[in-house]
Order: structure tokens, then sequence, then C-alpha cells
């Protein structure tokens, strides 16, 4: 692989929650991100002229084929559709024709994609990572756990409400992982694979957890200590409303009730060389205002 200190990188997901966490810090770390959306007036909102932008889609392989010339890095990320595996083996033999030397895929949970035929998404990226191992291109895979982001930020908005946190694992742990340490995972991936390698030791998928597995009943008795009243958990009452996003949901809520995302690694500290944030530092976070108002 190259050893250029500044390599262009495509990032794919550019405008998504973690990509947006991903695009800054590869520019203070001086690398050249080129962003991959669908529209560019949203790229363009989110970083000005900071980064080049390539409109377009997985669809179109114009443009895609146009998005990879002059890469050497890409980041390969999408949201979770029928079609995803498809998209991405797409993506993938695009940066092959285009000579990309490295790639980092964002994956599923670990526990979704090993054993195989319990998840949809879980399969969708295991044939996506078995395609990215065939093409013979330079790749780190990256499996995070369940991101703070999406299973804990919905807690302030139940409690500006009420008293109760509503969790769809109740009576199991999961290890939530913060989107910031998988964006400052992914960094280090793109642009320093081998020696981030080299302290994982053993080849294979890199599976990021937080530090601690916390049942709901846990997440409830911090966030009382931190608003200073009482609070519950309790099962939520809706579900998703697409059926393909229902079943993923209902998968993922079923191997999390059986306690499958409650493993813990040392991925995180072995890449970064400090501790995951905390479940608890990230609370305090998201129900700052509500503790203040109280």
């Amino acid at each position: 692989m190259s050893a250029n200190p500044h390599p262009r990188v495509l990032v794919c997901g550019a405008s998504g929650r973690l990509g947006q966490l991903l695009v800054p810090r590869l520019l203070a770390r001086q690398a050249r991100p080129r962003v991959f959306v669908r529209q560019a007036a949203t790229a363009q909102a989110l970083w000005g002229d900071t980064v080049e932008v390539a409109q377009g889609s997985f669809e179109d392989a114009a443009a895609l084929s146009q998005s990879l010339v002059g890469i050497e890095r890409l980041f390969l990320l999408s949201p979770i559709t029928p079609a995803l595996a498809e998209q991405q083996l797409r993506v993938i033999e695009a940066a092959r024709a285009a000579g990309v030397q490295h790639i980092v895929k964002l994956s599923g949970s670990d526990w979704t994609i090993d054993p195989p035929g319990r998840s949809l998404s879980g399969d969708a990226h295991g044939r996506i990572e078995e395609g990215l191992q065939a093409s013979g291109i330079s790749h780190t895979v990256l499996r995070p756990n369940a991101w703070m982001q999406v299973g804990l930020s919905r807690i302030a908005a139940d409690l500006r409400s009420g008293d109760v946190l509503r969790s769809q694992h109740l009576g199991a742990g999961v290890s939530y992982l913060d989107a910031r340490d998988i964006a400052d995972v992914a960094v280090e991936a793109l642009l320093n694979p081998e020696a981030a390698q080299q302290r994982l030791g053993a080849p294979g998928p890199w599976v990021l957890t937080g530090s601690q597995a916390l049942r709901p009943q846990k997440l409830a008795e911090i966030a009382s200590r931190l608003l200073g009243r009482p609070i519950t958990a309790a099962a939520p009452v809706s579900a998703a409303a697409d059926p393909f996003i229902a079943q993923v949901h209902g998968e993922f809520f079923a191997l999390m009730r059986a306690g499958h995302a409650a493993a813990v690694t040392a991925t995180v500290r072995q890449v970064l060389g400090r501790e995951p944030r905390t479940v608890e530092g990230f609370l305090a976070e998201e129900l700052g205002a509500l503790a203040v108002a109280a």
C-alpha cells in the first residue's frame, strides 16, 4: 500500500450519522476526503469547499466509476436495504477496477453475521465481506456493536415526557458503543491500517464494543442518578412501519434479548490506545438539558 501521508479517501455514506463524524476527522489528519452523495447540495451545506464532492448513486455505474478516479482508500457504508449486498458488491468491483489500494467496510454487528442465517442484514453483510475477501483488495472490516447514538438517544426523548426508559432488550445486557469511537477507529483503519493491525495481532474483522454490557435496569439507574428522580425501564410500544426494516429490527432485538450483544472486546482500546467512551458519559450529554431543567 502507498505510504502517502495525505491519501485521497472516498467516503460513501458521508452525509449520514457516522459519515458526518468521519469526514472532519479525516480532514484533521490531513487526508483528502472525497464524499460520494446523492445530492451535492447536502455535502456543500455540511462541509463547504473543504472536501471534494462526487454526486451519484451506487446504481449509476458512470458516476460511481468517476467518483473513484484517483482514490487510494475507500470507506464503504450504506443504509440497510434489500439491495445492500448487490450495491456494495458493485462498489467493490468498481474499486478493484479503479485500483483502490485499501477498503474499510463498516459491516454489521458480529452477532448478526456469525453464525449466518439469523439476520437479514447480517447475512447481507456476510456476503459483502466474502466478496471483499475475493476481490484481492487490501481491506479492513469493522463490526461495531449496538450504537449509543441509535439505541440510547431515544432515552432523552422518553424522559422528557415521563419517567420510563423504553428498551427492546429487558433483562439482557448490551455493550453499547459510541459512534465517535467507531469514527476514530475507522480513521486508523483508513490511514494507518498496518500499524493498527499489528496492535491487534490476529487477522480478521475488527469487532468493536463498549467496555461493559449494561442491562436496561442499569441504564435506568444511571438516568435516575443523572436526573435526580426515579426512572424505571419498560418495553417499547411501537415498531418500524416499513415491513423490511421491521423484520430487520425484530431480528436484532431477538438476538439482543438472547444475550448475543453482551460480548466485550478490547479492540477499541488496542487500536486507539484509550478506553471506549462510556454509557454514563454519553447519557450525561444526552440528559444534560433535562437535568438543568429539573
